[in-house]
């Protein structure tokens, strides 16, 4: 595993959606052209698959962070 490479992936990723010129609302845009531009179709694939996984780390992330800050209130 080279995780520079997957760092290095991961930035580029976060720079897109924390572009200001982007906004919530253009988002919508954005994902219809990268429908219409994925080839093959495999890649609209992958591209949920990673959303999805974004997802389940966040909430991973805030679940031990969460559990973390109950444990030491007691």
């Amino acid at each position: 595993m080279d995780h520079k490479r997957f760092e290095k992936a991961a930035d580029k990723i976060v720079d897109v959606f924390s572009d200001g010129r982007i906004t919530a609302h253009d988002l919508m845009y954005v994902a219809f052209y990268t429908v219409v531009s994925a080839y093959p179709e495999q890649v609209v694939d992958r591209v949920i698959e990673y959303a999805e996984h974004v997802k389940h780390e966040r909430e991973r992330i805030a679940e031990s962070r969460g559990n973390y800050v109950k444990d030491t209130l007691f």
